[in-house]
């Protein structure tokens, strides 16, 4: 399979030589220099006697080109998250057995004393932070990468799309596959940015200005999104910092996207796509007709994906991982249960319901998804962050940071919770909320790298602030 990508890129550079391949700020690569870069690069690989090499670097030309070039020598790649703390580095580094590490400026020999069995075929080793935030090895192998570049080939045939900006750190797989290797397999430009060009810091915070000011310079024409980076979108374009006009596929996944925001992003014309996957499977499982996404779905399945529902969770077979690092049990599954919540509507389409661990089982019976609460509270401009706590013991109560804390922040945002509950059934509104002045942040490990809340960190520093149901009769 990776034989197939080589050819593909090679084709390009005698079809379109001249055609960018790679930007970055003043420098790019044509498709033919890509080719001779790499071509220097793999020989480069295959003579020397290292297997695994650890890949940590900023979003650039060299990321990409070190990558593929280990890909096609029949190197193990793994790419270390630059959200990651130092203890999760560190961890990964050894868990992995890297023996080398390949950073911003040089290559650096690694004493590893580890060098874990892999599953065979294994080409690449993606750590995923988790909500518990333990990394865990996921090994995938080379048809696990391209079958899911060509199934969205497939998928995103009747969009013309030449320009994709990567936003999302390269060591996140769906910016890694359906982000450059998606666009490469079709002959299309990639732009990439450092976090202080895009106006990024960690995996939450983000400055507007420079923000908008990267996509009116970088003009790209498809972006890979989180629900926090299309709210960004959605504003910009709202207030007229950016044009709708100038995208043509927006991409959202990594977490749930808020009906809200979705019905927001369609009157103004934004080209704002769901999809769905992990990491288990190679990235994407299932994605919309960009030309007619069903609203509130994630699309049907890909064609190199079967998806099932089994006691209300999402099971899904045909490009399975092979296998957890160190997990040999785990190993060549032939089915994943994905711990999501969902169901299939009558053509096919999959909607995402929640997370199975999340899901908030009241007093009385009934479940909530706390990503539904949270979802429709970050709608509002005042807030900036929410997450949401219950069960059958606790009230239903929502932990909120203010964008713009100040001495009537409290007023404010008693009014969002007000006008949220409105929008909810009796057994789903909040019955108490807190305003808290620390943000969830990587820092003080509240946040995984792709911006997901570690509910169980969150729960612990608050705990005061969770009431028990009894301490109110």
């Amino acid at each position: 399979m990776l034989i197939r990508f080589y050819q593909r890129l090679h084709q390009h550079a005698i079809l379109n030589p001249d055609q960018v391949a790679l930007h970055e700020h003043e420098q790019s690569l044509s498709y033919s220099e890509l080719i001779a870069v790499l071509d220097e690069l793999i020989e480069h690989y295959k003579q020397q006697p290292e297997q695994r090499f650890a890949l940590e670097a900023s979003n650039s030309i060299r990321w990409v080109v070190h990558d593929l070039a280990l890909l096609f020598a029949g190197r193990v790649v793994v790419p270390v998250p630059p959200f990651f703390t130092a203890q999760q580095r560190s961890d990964l580094l050894r868990d992995s057995g890297a023996q080398v590490l390949i950073n911003e400026t040089d290559s650096i020999i690694l004493a590893s004393d580890n060098s874990p069995e892999l599953p065979n075929g294994t080409v690449k080793i993606t750590y995923t932070s988790g909500s518990t935030g333990s990394p865990k090895g996921v090994c995938l192998s080379a048809d696990n990468l391209l079958n899911t570049v060509t199934a969205l080939a497939d998928r995103l045939s009747e969009v013309a799309v030449t320009r994709h900006l990567t936003i999302m750190p390269l060591a996140v797989l769906l910016e890694n596959v359906a982000g450059v290797y998606l666009s490469l397999w079709l002959g299309h430009e990639v732009q990439l940015a450092a976090n202080r060009v895009l106006g990024l810091s960690g995996s939450s915070s983000l400055d507007l200005p420079v923000f908008f000011q990267a996509l009116n310079t970088f003009q790209p024409e498809s972006l890979i999104l989180t629900p926090g980076l299309a709210a960004a979108i959605v504003a910009g374009s709202q207030m007229g910092a950016i044009s709708a006009n100038q995208f043509k596929l927006l991409a959202v996944g990594g977490a749930r996207l808020p009906d809200t925001l979705e019905h927001a992003a369609q009157l103004l014309n934004l080209p704002l796509v769901q999809g769905y996957g992990l990491s288990e499977f190679g990235s994407v499982v299932a994605f919309n007709q960009p030309k007619a996404p069903v609203m509130g779905t994630v699309g049907q399945p890909l064609s190199h994906a079967d998806v099932a529902i089994r006691n209300g969770e999402v099971v899904v077979k045909g490009n399975c991982m092979l296998g957890y690092l160190n997990q040999p049990s785990s190993w060549y599954p032939q089915e994943i249960l994905t711990g999501d919540f969902g169901e299939i509507d009558p053509v096919g389409n999959l909607k995402i319901l929640g997370r199975k661990k999340n899901t908030i089982v009241t007093s009385f019976g009934r479940n909530v998804d706390p990503e539904w609460l949270e979802g429709l509270l970050m709608m509002h401009p005042e807030v900036l962050q929410a997450a949401v706590f219950g069960g059958e013991e606790r009230l239903l109560t929502a932990l909120i940071v203010s964008r713009k804390p100040s001495a009537t922040a409290a007023e404010r945002i008693a009014e969002v919770v007000a006008a949220v509950n409105q929008q909810l059934p009796d057994y789903a509104q909040l019955q108490a909320w807190h305003l808290i002045y620390d943000e969830f942040s990587l820092d003080n490990e509240q946040l995984t790298g792709t911006g997901r809340l570690r509910r169980n960190t969150i729960a612990q520093a608050y705990q005061h602030l969770l009431t028990p149901i009894n301490s109110c009769v």
